[in-house]
């Protein structure tokens, strides 16, 4: 397929740029500056994504809805946590920060969501939902509506607009803290460590500058900043969660300072149950179907998620046939994609289409064995049209890119959506910083004010 994919909708397009290319890349780089962002080098956007407004609405209130099955899936799976961690094959020993009010856990679990989703030849695909406070795209998705929005002219003349997710998130630490009976105050903690390339903390502090400007008091933390002992107070209860555990094992960042601050009294948001919704295993429960699920809820998954399956050796129905699993895993290869249930950045993924006869052979023989893995039907990716210039140059080229597209929402409100892709235009997998893809946003097209989406 070639040009836009038609649920981008028919023309669209940026018009009216209000700066040349050379400028476009000064402004991207000043705004994105020392956050760790990727801008690829070799080749550079031009313009946002845009999509038709009724497609950009389309990917919230879906994802809203499938989010909303997933937390079902696991609250159904067993009437309480030992439960849920075993009906998902794990247990408590990824998961340090489990807190003893199980219904806080579970009331908060779903509060940050980042779907990956590609468009597929009848629209949006979802193929993981990322479920935590730990994932990118809020502070990327400012940036870029920002540097757009400069570089088209300025807020009452660009063509376009989107949701601002530092805004949606500060509504919601509003509402929790209200809730918990706290001051209205949160700190975000991090590690600058987990941004490579960034001399400074700004990549967070943009954040907490907001925060600060929209009723809550908040500062970006490091661990060495939390109290060490001795009687040292806190001085934030509440805790956004900006880090993965195993990231910070990885990076040699101890997790010392955080255990003494919860067993001081903070809380850490979002809570771990987050993590029980974003294990692939629960996408495949809801794509089987659960005798909970009415027939609303079957056409809804039907329509946005691809055949997803837990993988161990029995029958499946594929394509309205009954198939033994394995053999079917050796027979599609080309048609089908293995996942890690517990996973991220595009890791622990094998694409049957790239892979190897060898390679896919072993996978699927590791998969069977382990009993960890999903399998998913493998959804080509529609392409978009997007204007780049070389890095070296001010002439522009087009190149038909397939983007993965990662609507947020926080507390089921909309927080806009980041995308990323190859400038190549290849299809592949995208997530980890090792396989080089850039990023950017997807706008509306503004023909009629942007509503903020219900948070309940």
């Amino acid at each position: 397929m070639s040009g836009t994919h038609p649920w981008f909708g028919a023309g669209i397009s940026p018009t009216g740029r209000a700066q040349s290319a050379e400028q476009v890349k000064q402004t991207l780089r000043h705004e994105l500056r020392d956050c760790g962002t990727r801008l690829q080098s070799e080749v550079l956007a031009l313009q946002p994504l845009i999509a038709a407004r009724d497609a950009y609405d389309e990917l919230f209130s879906s994802a809203r809805g499938l989010l909303s099955l997933l937390e079902r899936a696991v609250r159904e799976a067993a009437p309480d946590r030992a439960g849920r961690l075993k009906a998902l094959g794990t247990d408590e020993e990824p998961y340090p920060f489990f807190v003893t009010d199980e219904d806080f856990e579970m009331r908060y679990a779903s509060a940050m969501a980042r779907p990956d989703v590609v468009i597929g030849p009848d629209g949006p695909k979802f193929l993981e939902f990322n479920v935590s406070g730990t994932f990118g795209g809020p502070a990327e998705i400012h940036l870029f509506t920002k540097a757009w929005t400069r570089i088209y002219g300025g807020p009452d003349a660009a063509p376009f607009e989107g949701h601002e997710p530092f805004e949606a998130r500060a509504a919601l630490y509003r509402d929790v803290c209200a809730e918990q009976g706290l001051p209205p105050a949160v700190a975000l903690l991090g590690s600058r460590l987990d941004r490579p390339g960034a001399e400074s903390a700004r990549y967070y502090e943009l954040e907490s500058d907001h925060f600060r400007r929209h009723g809550l008091a908040s500062e970006f933390l490091e661990p060495a900043d939390l109290p060490s002992g001795g009687g040292e107070e806190l001085r934030y209860r509440l805790l956004h969660r900006y880090f993965a555990i195993d990231d910070w094992r990885d990076l040699g960042i101890s997790l010392e300072p955080v255990h003494r601050a919860v067993a001081q009294g903070a809380l850490l948001f979002p809570p771990q149950s987050s993590y029980l919704l974003a294990n692939k295993k629960t996408l495949a429960w809801i794509s089987e179907g659960q005798p909970w699920m009415t027939t609303e809820d079957r056409k809804l998954v039907a329509r946005y998620v691809p055949w997803t399956r837990l993988v161990y050796s029995r029958k499946v129905d594929w394509k309205g046939e009954s198939h033994d699993l394995a053999a079917l895993l050796i027979e599609h290869r080309r048609d089908l994609v293995l996942k890690k249930a517990i996973g991220m950045m595009g890791l622990q993924v094998v694409l049957g289409p790239c892979a190897t006869e060898r390679e896919w052979g072993a996978a699927v023989a590791a998969a069977l064995a382990e009993g960890d893995s999903i399998v998913q039907e493998y959804v080509e990716p529609g392409r978009y049209r997007m204007e780049m210039t070389g890095e070296a140059g001010t002439s522009s080229q087009y190149v038909d890119i397939a983007p993965v597209l990662s609507p947020v929402l926080f507390a089921g409100a909309a927080a806009g959506c980041w995308a990323r892709y190859y400038g190549t235009g290849e299809a592949g997998i995208i997530g980890a910083s090792g396989y080089g893809a850039t990023e950017n946003v997807l706008l509306a097209a503004r023909d009629r004010p942007l509503r903020s989406a219900s948070r309940d």
